[in-house]
């Protein structure tokens, strides 16, 4: 495994999502100490323990939402109890059971030929690409095609810019197109939470001194 697997590698197993709650609870808990608020503790000595906690607490939230996305996602926007999935797709599910991911994307990929304003086989060859196949640059393609997919809903839209933030933030390693995207989400879906945590991240990208 060369250093840019490993480092995808570390990435999908939430450690990134780690590192972001580490900073954002050692900024949280400096600022409470320097502020006097009640419960945060009154010597500097506690923030590494705030940042030790905030990590463990974003990896594993962040290693729960990388492996669940796909499935998660399934069960709300493409449910296979709906029918039309099981009865078309399930061959590609056993596709996926059996380990055979390029063979599940070329599956996912020759539908979105002949369903081209379907977003959902877009956004799960982009699943595949990102997470079996170490392939962000094409992941973060589809996700995109699928986001800008006529008809797309509401739901499903978020939830493919979201993906896109995601790899931007993490094995792209490109934080300026995330925050584009961040925008992107702030300006098409006003008033939802992804776009309130879409205002939040772009705050603390402006603070990061890789900004």
């Amino acid at each position: 495994m060369n250093f840019e697997q490993r480092y995808r590698e570390w990435i999908y197993r939430g450690n990134g999502h780690g590192t972001w709650g580490a900073i954002m609870a050692t900024g949280f808990s400096t600022f409470g100490i320097a502020m006097g608020l009640p419960g945060i503790g009154h010597t500097f000595l506690m923030v590494p323990i705030f940042g030790v906690v905030g990590f463990f607490m974003g990896k594993t939230v962040g290693y729960a939402l990388l492996e669940g996305s796909g499935r998660t996602a399934q069960a709300i926007y493409a449910p296979v109890g709906a029918g039309t999935y099981a009865q078309t797709h399930s061959h590609i599910d056993a596709l996926e059971a059996r380990g055979d991911y390029r063979g599940a994307a070329d599956a996912w990929e020759a539908v979105v030929v002949s369903q081209p304003l379907n977003a959902w086989p877009l956004i799960r060859a982009g699943e595949l690409y990102a997470r079996q196949l170490n392939d962000p640059a094409t992941a973060a393609a589809r996700f995109t095609l699928a986001r800008d997919v006529d008809g797309i809903t509401p739901e499903l839209q978020r939830y493919a810019t979201q993906k896109i933030v995601d790899l931007y933030l993490g094995p792209l390693a490109d934080p300026g197109r995330a925050m584009v995207e961040l925008r992107r989400m702030i300006i098409a879906h006003p008033g939802t939470r992804e776009a309130a945590f879409a205002r939040e991240a772009i705050a603390n990208l402006k603070r990061s001194p890789t900004e």
